[in-house]
């Protein structure tokens, strides 16, 4: 009969061990069972590179109202101040920014579309990126004059 109380009064002990107590998951000042310990002999884990760079873009324009777009997306009419999100892209020691497409869409006759791409080779875009819209080059080959 002694041997069956002792049974049972170990068989207590072992399931209210069992049963979660406060503290056993490192919720207390004492840590507790399961808490995470930090060894002073480890280094700290360090953080995460960030994702994206945001960069403020500035535009004016010769003569001021045309309208900008900013990497295909309307940013509004110049001059303006525009932040964009710049994402790294490739693989880890290898990684570089996406490059910014800046375009000036004309508003007046006589003006011409004027448009950029800036920050290749993780170079930060010029400030301010400026365009005269009246500066009408003619794309590709030309003939030469007679």
């Amino acid at each position: 009969m002694t041997r069956n109380l002792a049974l049972a009064a170990a068989l207590a002990g072992l399931c209210a061990c069992a049963i979660p107590q406060p503290g056993m998951y490192g919720n207390s000042v004492y840590g507790g069972l399961g808490a995470k310990r930090v060894s002073p002999f480890v280094a700290p884990q360090q953080q995460a590179a960030p994702e994206y760079v945001e960069e403020l873009v500035e535009v004016v324009t010769e003569p001021p109202g045309a309208r900008i777009h900013v990497n295909d997306a309307l940013a509004g009419h110049s001059p303006l101040q525009y932040t964009v999100r710049r994402f790294w892209r490739g693989q880890p020691g290898y990684m570089s920014l996406d490059p910014i497409k800046v375009e000036a869409l004309p508003v007046a006759a006589g003006q011409c579309v004027q448009s950029g791409t800036y920050g290749q080779n993780n170079q930060k875009a010029p400030a301010p990126v400026r365009f005269v819209m009246t500066d009408c080059k003619v794309q590709g080959n030309t003939p030469p004059a007679k």
